[in-house]
């Protein structure tokens, strides 16, 4: 990080070692990028072919999720925050360890900017999202942020990973629903020489991404999504994904809305109604929800606020006290 002549606070990205693949074949995995166009599903007219992709390989591009008024509206909201709360964002001198592993992150815009309330369950992906999630009424609230790799940041060279995963994925039959999904929409055109987000498909179900090279053999892959603003990529979050590095030049902004699975999963056994998966467990031990959507008067939107971790109860407790939200990791973030 350094500092324009202006005095603004330039973001440098500082490049990871390949843990993740082989660093002898690339800086980012194993080198192995498709450069095939992946499909971009209309969610409305494509619910059943949109699902049944995300089932068979852990992610799905949906077509046109916002509006331009909606892309207009985040963007400008982007840039208001940036110069009301630069801290929060990462564009000061006290840059936490999350914003130098995003560039620059918006931890937890929910908690201050009621305007952005109306995109958690937006209506162009959300019915994706309950389809993979056990259906209507499972999804639950996890987070909600967002992100820019701004522009100039240079290479992250950023190992590939997969987020919160559940230990019984690899044992338990049938594997969906999945335990946690995100929602990355694209506040910008990503298009090649783009910071460019990248899976590797059918490998949510592997413990490393070597093993998933070594078990699909032929059909690994490491698939660059590229799209215009508007784009939604869901995912898996045991999916092996990364941030591709562009030319280092162009910047890439998006809001990323993590979701959980709520309710008890019954048995499909005919002859037991015992239950045999729990609600996935919190995302975070950090993410707040705030009183207004956490008390909300509609049961409904309650109940998809309910997935509380142990600081959304303690500061619940205190009557929603800021000084408690302040003295958290991320409270003002």
């Amino acid at each position: 990080m350094a500092d324009d002549a202006d005095g603004a606070v330039k973001v440098r990205f500082e490049p990871q070692e390949n843990l993740s693949g082989d660093p002898r074949r690339a800086k980012q995995g194993f080198g192995r990028v498709s450069h095939e166009p992946v499909h971009a599903f209309e969610p409305a007219r494509e619910l059943e072919a949109a699902t049944a992709f995300f089932e068979a390989h852990g992610y799905v591009v949906l077509a046109n999720c916002l509006a331009e008024r909606e892309l207009a509206h985040l963007n400008e909201f982007c840039d208001r925050s940036q110069r009301e709360r630069p801290d929060a964002w990462g564009l000061s001198e006290r840059r936490k360890p999350h914003h130098r592993n995003q560039g620059l992150i918006f931890s937890q815009p929910l908690l201050d900017y009621p305007e952005l309330d109306r995109y958690v369950r937006h209506p162009r992906s959300y019915p994706v999202v309950e389809r993979v999630l056990g259906g209507e009424g499972r999804p639950r609230y996890a987070e909600f942020n967002l992100r820019e790799s701004p522009e100039g940041a240079g290479e992250r060279a950023m190992n590939f990973h997969h987020d919160m995963v559940a230990e019984d994925r690899f044992t338990r039959t049938p594997y969906m629903p999945c335990d946690w999904l995100c929602a990355i929409h694209y506040l910008s055109d990503v298009e090649p020489g783009s910071p460019a987000f990248c899976v590797a498909p059918d490998s949510n179900r592997f413990e490393t991404l070597k093993a998933a090279f070594e078990g699909l053999g032929e059909a690994y892959r490491e698939v660059p999504l590229y799209g215009p603003a508007g784009t939604c990529v869901l995912y898996d979050t045991a999916t092996f994904h990364t941030r591709l590095d562009g030319d280092g030049h162009r910047m890439r902004r998006t809001w990323h809305q993590y979701y959980a699975r709520g309710g008890w999963l019954r048995s499909a056994l005919p002859t037991t109604n015992r239950y045999v998966r729990p609600p996935s467990p919190t995302l975070t031990d950090w993410n707040l929800i705030p009183e207004r959507l956490a008390m909300h008067p509609d049961r409904v939107t309650r109940l998809f606020f309910s997935h509380w971790n142990s600081a959304q109860g303690e500061w619940a407790a205190s009557g929603f006290d800021p000084e408690v939200r302040r003295a958290m990791p991320r409270g003002e973030q």
